[in-house]
């Protein structure tokens, strides 16, 4: 780095022009950045990259995503709406697109591999599953380099943007949606949720949507009930047990 120069003498001054001429004829010749000067050797060595994320197989993510026996008070269920994927849901406004997927759990569509099951909570006194009760419609994916940091962001701008509600399509059955209200939640490396209200026939029914990241991972858990109102509480106890699989 150079520095200011408070007096120089006349020698100085004739030395410092002939220095420059020649720098000058050594750029020209080719010689090198800056006249050719050689790097520093005290400069501090450069710092080390991370090591490149574990991407999940999909035998990885079956084997990862929670099952049967993994959480007292829950059972393996039916998948909601079997076959849906991402050109089964069409939206009226393309910014909702990413929190209208997330709704059906899909997984973004940069996911390397993914998983999918449905836990459904089963009733405090018996061993059948209540009509009403809390099902989580669970998907597991993973990404390469910042894929899972994208796949985040991409919902959380979808859901920024059409927090005043919009209206979906899926196999010919539309929904509106009234509003998007975040919710705070604390799992895995980072962490987004929002309850959904959507506006059916008895009134407003109300849903959530987690997703959340464990390293290149990303977990949606989208919940809902039959009984009147909805829910919104993420089932937060199936959300500690996923990120415990993960880890």
């Amino acid at each position: 780095m150079r520095t200011p120069v408070r007096a120089v003498t006349a020698v100085s001054l004739a030395l410092l022009v002939t220095a420059c001429g020649g720098g000058q004829q050594a750029g020209g010749r080719g010689e090198g950045p800056a006249g050719g000067t050689a790097p520093s050797t005290s400069a501090a060595p450069a710092t080390p990259s991370a090591p490149p994320r574990k991407v999940l197989t999909q035998a990885e993510l079956e084997e990862a995503i929670v099952g049967q026996g993994d959480l007292p008070g829950y059972a393996v269920g039916e998948r909601k709406g079997p076959g849906i994927g991402s050109p089964s849901v069409t939206v009226d406004k393309e910014a909702c697109k990413p929190l209208a997927d997330a709704l059906y759990s899909i997984p973004h569509h940069l996911a390397f591999a993914t998983a999918e099951t449905t836990m459904t909570e089963m009733p405090k006194a018996g061993g059948a599953t209540a009509p009403g009760n809390a099902a989580t419609d669970l998907s597991l994916s993973s990404y390469e380099a910042d894929g899972a940091q994208e796949a985040l962001a991409a919902v959380r701008t979808s859901a920024s943007a059409c927090r005043d509600g919009f209206t979906f399509t899926v196999i010919d059955e539309t929904t509106k949606v009234r509003s998007v209200a975040p919710l705070p939640v604390a799992v895995g490396d980072e962490a987004l949720a929002w309850t959904i209200t959507l506006d059916r026939s008895s009134g407003p029914h109300l849903t959530n949507v987690v997703l959340f990241r464990k390293g290149g991972t990303v977990a949606v858990a989208s919940t809902t009930s039959g009984a009147p109102g909805g829910i919104a509480t993420p089932p937060q106890a199936l959300l500690d047990a996923q990120a415990a699989k993960l880890s």
